[in-house]
């Protein structure tokens, strides 16, 4: 690890860029694009704020009253910036208040991009100026007063180890939080880095999206690796961050094709797939896996959280509505990873069949089992060869997928309990044809029943 340089200073010096105790630290700050965004609410902000008036009544003038704590900083010769690598919630949040103090003159000049980073900052500003006023916070606030102790290092390297490692006073950094400052470090153009920074703030849902692929990519026949509990929060980090970050390549070099071939069947008719981006190809770091994840990002808009869309069937968002939305959130998500899956592969024009079949495979676990939880969907992906994603992945055509899927019979299990029941009768809202006996229940009569009701159901909506 490269020389590091350590200072004491006050929050006036670093917002000017003068550390006295050590001339070597200069610079003006900046927010390098792979940080996260800026997310201090009313409660951290009030925290701070307290902290301070506490800390003044105790504390002689002349002393610093508040010690704000340690600030990481990566010292950019080139550029004479100071980018703040571990620190930028409480730095920003002094920042707006130097910016109601001066009467709103622009100081310190710290350059923002994300979106988020500029609504939260504006909605601070607001609370603040409401809250409290200009006179207030020159009156109990001096920067010459509050503390900070200074890391600064300058080899960018040892930056990204500190802002992967640290939580000094700070909110602590998710699994998506690192593989975000792993991605958006590898694209060295200003511009360019500047471009994905952006695409990556406007991501929807990726908290659950990366968990989602995560499953995808390691729930397969050839290398079944387990995930961890979503209640393992420690564990959940650390597979995100070893397959989206430490496993993606510098260099990338990978066989594999995937092609449409239509007509005769020969190469002259082939067709470019539906998607760039294969849910388990082999990923590099940097622009290929943000475009990756962008890909995938937007498609589970497209299909779980819009109501329409001019490429898919109506019938299929009124299918997902009553039905999917009303499962178990293991199973939910189970048949979420499978249609992905299927979309990634086939595209959109017989999503509404394929929908229907996928639910028949993933929801099985409801009608055959009283409890559906975590362990259960690994353990009925691995059990009788139902490794579902492959077969999705490996099928040539759309019509071989459905027969396999058609195939697919339920355990016998009698006797529901009072889950099962409300789930049958709210299945019933829709496939008004399938029948069930109360009393003497067998799922795999039911399952038999349920197989031509969804055939009724498809045949229906095609008219």
């Amino acid at each position: 690890m490269a020389k590091i340089e350590v200072a004491s200073c006050t929050i006036s010096e670093l917002f000017s860029g003068k550390i006295t105790a050590n001339p070597n630290i200069c610079g003006d700050l900046e927010i390098p694009e792979y940080q996260r965004p800026y997310v201090w609410e009313e409660k951290e902000i009030d925290k701070l704020l307290s902290d301070i008036w506490d800390s003044r009544e105790t504390k002689d003038d002349e002393a610093p009253i508040y010690y704000i704590g340690s600030i990481i900083l990566h010292k950019d010769e080139e550029n004479k910036k100071l980018a703040i690598i571990d620190g930028q919630q409480r730095i920003t949040t002094l920042a707006i208040i130097q910016y109601i103090k001066d009467g709103e003159n622009e100081v310190p000049g710290i350059k923002y991009i994300a979106p988020a980073t500029k609504v939260q900052i504006e909605k601070n500003h607001k609370y603040l100026t409401k809250k409290h006023n200009e006179k207030k916070f020159n009156t109990y606030i001096s920067f010459d007063n509050l503390n900070v102790t200074l890391v600064v290092t300058c080899k960018e390297d040892d930056a990204y180890t500190f802002f992967e490692t640290q939580n000094t006073g700070g909110v602590r950094l998710s699994g998506v939080d690192i593989i975000k400052a792993h991605h958006l470090r590898d694209i060295t153009e200003r511009r360019k880095n500047e471009q994905y920074a952006i695409m990556w703030e406007n991501l929807k849902n990726i908290e659950y999206v990366v968990g989602l692929l995560i499953k995808a990519r390691r729930w397969n026949v050839f290398n079944f690796v387990e995930v961890p509990s979503s209640r393992n929060i420690k564990e959940t980090k650390v597979s995100i961050v070893e397959d989206f970050s430490e496993k993606t390549l510098g260099e990338l070099e990978a066989a594999y094709s995937n092609i449409i071939i239509t007509g005769d069947g020969d190469y002259s008719s082939m067709k470019i797939p539906p998607y760039k981006y294969s849910i388990r190809q082999p990923l590099k770091s940097g622009v290929n896996f943000i475009e990756y994840l962008n890909q995938f990002a937007k498609l589970y808009q497209r299909l779980f959280k819009n109501d329409s869309d001019v490429e898919i069937h109506d019938e299929y968002y009124t299918f997902r509505n009553i039905i999917i939305s009303r499962g178990s959130a293991f199973l939910k998500e189970f048949y979420e990873i499978a249609l992905l899956c299927y979309v990634n592969k086939f595209g959109t024009n017989n999503l509404l069949e394929a929908s229907h079949w996928v639910f028949f495979v993933t929801f099985s676990l409801r009608f055959t089992k009283t409890r559906v939880m975590e362990k259960s969907i690994q353990k009925f992906i691995q059990s009788n060869n139902n490794y579902l994603f492959d077969n999705i992945l490996s099928s040539f055509t759309h019509v071989e997928l459905i027969e396999s899927l058609k195939k697919f019979e339920y355990d016998k299990e009698h006797q529901l309990k009072p889950i099962q029941v409300i789930f049958i009768t709210e299945l019933k809202k829709y496939f008004v044809d399938v029948e069930y006996d109360h009393e003497n229940f067998d799922s795999k009569k039911f399952g038999e029943s349920l197989k031509k009701s969804i055939k009724a159901q498809i045949k229906r909506s095609a008219n």
